[in-house]
């Protein structure tokens, strides 16, 4: 069974592990090459300091940028505080800190501005999207365009999504894909009108409210051994042998993972391969509401913690560990075969297709101990806390969206909730 192949469907966890994958192994000592940026078919001439990627985030020269993009800079040195203007637009940053604003409203971003051998760098997608343009990466020419969003187009991606409705009680259930391209997008209007109209958005987990302190200690503390022992004591020689292969053909130290068990070393493998085919973890479609929830001030429902995530990890077993560990090797050393299954998932999300979804729901079945942590045990918890908005004598509406795994098959949310005697509709 394909592990690795199911996780861009249901598990947010992954969403800090690719950027633990690049802070905890990146080679400091070799940054990557700067990066060219496209400005409606015009590249930005930069003198100086480059543009670069960091962590997944894309960094710029605030100058040039600023001038490309016709954003009047205003600059306060002593608070290290910067407010563009363009028209009625009004942006806000800070050096060294994540919250930001749009015309007065908070911004959570993935990364803070930062200042770097006398030049101030800003997140390029944050300062794009703001003033009006749709930002792409190509990992294989290192460039990063920016082009003027045309009118609106009718959306491509059907996704899931169902509505159901109980004592003056609406709750829409949205099947995620944690991680995504821009081609996804954009999402159907009964997405945003659904989202509009709701009182409260419900996630797995509220990734904005997990910061990397945090998370670095939670994996050290349930993914790393104290005993003494390293990884290699723990795995087979060939599949330590293969680690130390991908680590190198990253320029990353080959024993870089000997302190890590088999859950993290797979989990970060599959994030290189993901992130390797172009699919990036802040497109995803619960990142995409969490972000339209920061902006909008819309309270957020956690239906999880991250701890329970990385605890559910560090509990597998140690042969479904290995196995996990195995088939992520074998992903990431044939990435032709396509076996880490991300764009058979993101066609699957775009056609809407219940079939497909209710399948791999299924064949997860095959390994009982697997299935009953990442879905049957999950499914039962979140259905529990569904039930509950719906019973509520709140009168309210809720947006929930959790991994597409989680909605179908036997143990299935949206399956249990029908079960329960609720009226669930494909929305």
């Amino acid at each position: 069974m394909k592990f690795k192949k199911l996780s861009a469907l249901f598990v947010t966890v992954a969403f800090i592990l690719s950027s633990f994958a690049t802070s905890a192994f990146a080679a400091p000592s070799k940054p990557a090459p700067a990066a060219t940026v496209v400005v409606d078919g015009n590249q930005i001439q930069i003198n100086g300091e480059q543009p670069f990627v960091d962590k997944g985030t894309s960094f710029v020269p605030l100058k040039p940028l600023f001038n490309e993009l016709h954003i009047a800079l205003q600059w306060d040195n002593a608070a290290k505080t910067l407010t563009g203007v363009k028209g009625d637009l009004s942006i806000g940053l800070k050096i060294g800190s994540t919250s930001a604003s749009v015309n007065g409203n908070a911004v959570q971003l993935s990364a803070a501005p930062r200042i770097v051998n006398g030049t101030t760098f800003v997140p390029l997608r944050f300062v794009g999207e703001a003033t009006g343009y749709e930002v792409a990466w190509s990992q294989s020419t290192n460039t990063i365009t920016l082009t003027s969003k045309q009118p609106q187009v009718e959306a491509t991606s059907k996704g899931f999504m169902w509505k159901v409705q109980n004592n003056g009680n609406t709750v829409y259930l949205v099947g995620s894909i944690h991680v995504a391209d821009d081609a996804m997008y954009p999402l159907r209007k009964e997405y945003e009108e659904a989202f509009k109209s709701a009182d409260y958005l419900a996630v797995e987990v509220d990734l904005s409210k997990t910061d990397e302190k945090t998370s670095n200690y939670l994996i050290a503390k349930y993914g790393t051994y104290t005993d003494g022992t390293t990884l290699k004591d723990h795995v087979s020689a060939d599949t330590y042998k293969q680690i130390g292969a991908i680590l190198k053909s990253r320029k990353i130290a080959e024993n870089a993972f000997d302190s890590y068990k088999p859950w993290v070393v797979s989990q970060v493998i599959s994030t290189f391969q993901v992130a390797d085919k172009g699919y990036e973890p802040s497109l995803g479609i619960d990142q995409y509401f969490l972000d339209n929830a920061n902006k909008t001030k819309k309270p957020v429902i956690e239906l999880e913690t991250y701890e329970q995530q990385i605890k559910m990890f560090a509990d597998f077993s140690v042969g479904l560990q290995e196995d996990m560990l195995k088939a992520a090797i074998a992903g990431y050393n044939n990435p032709n075969t396509d076996s880490s299954g991300i764009d058979e998932l993101t066609a699957m999300w775009k056609d809407g297709d219940e079939n497909t979804l209710a399948s791999l729901a299924k064949q997860m079945s095959a390994n009982e101990e697997y299935y009953k942590a990442m879905l049957a045990d999950r499914n039962a918890g979140m259905a529990e806390k569904v039930t509950g908005f719906l019973n509520s004598p709140d009168k309210k509406t809720y947006f929930v969206v959790v991994g597409a795994l989680h909605m179908l098959g036997d143990d299935g949310v949206v399956t249990k909730l029908r079960a329960g005697g609720f009226k669930v509709e494909n929305y």
